[in-house]
């Protein structure tokens, strides 16, 4: 498949907007993964309101137009301070309703090992907070 049928298929499909598109870099960390765990659980629970985003795809300047057409809301996710999710939805011109970085967030440091039940439980919580919030306002 070449980029112009890509981009052409993406055009014709019609869908209604989800209401919240949520991006999530994984930082290679613990919290990144419990992020990432927690994204595709409230996906699973919300299934026509919430969708994850391809957050690298947001540098294709036709996807970056889809994605900004297709989600009213849309939340970013970084697991860490480096905050690589921001800085390339910065760079790209992806406007976000909500941003967390969740090392400052939930006063961690950055650990590269498998979060625990726990820890995906607390960021989980966090995440359908914001969440929840942001379907209120």
């Amino acid at each position: 498949m070449d980029r112009d049928h890509n981009e052409q298929n993406s055009k014709n499909v019609k869908s209604k907007p989800y209401k919240l598109l949520m991006f999530t870099c994984y930082g290679g960390c613990a919290l990144g993964v419990a992020a990432s765990k927690a994204c595709i659980r409230l996906w699973e629970e919300n299934p026509d309101d919430i969708k994850i985003g391809c957050l690298p795809a947001v540098i294709v300047p036709w996807k970056l137009k889809e994605i900004i057409r297709n989600s009213e809301k849309r939340i970013l996710i970084d697991a860490c301070a480096i905050r690589c999710g921001f800085k390339l939805a910065e760079k790209a011109g992806l406007t976000v309703n909500r941003y967390i970085e969740l090392t400052s967030e939930m006063g961690m440091k950055k650990v590269k090992q498998i979060p625990s039940r726990e820890l995906e439980n607390e960021v989980y919580q966090l995440i359908k907070s914001e969440i929840e919030e942001l379907f209120v306002n």
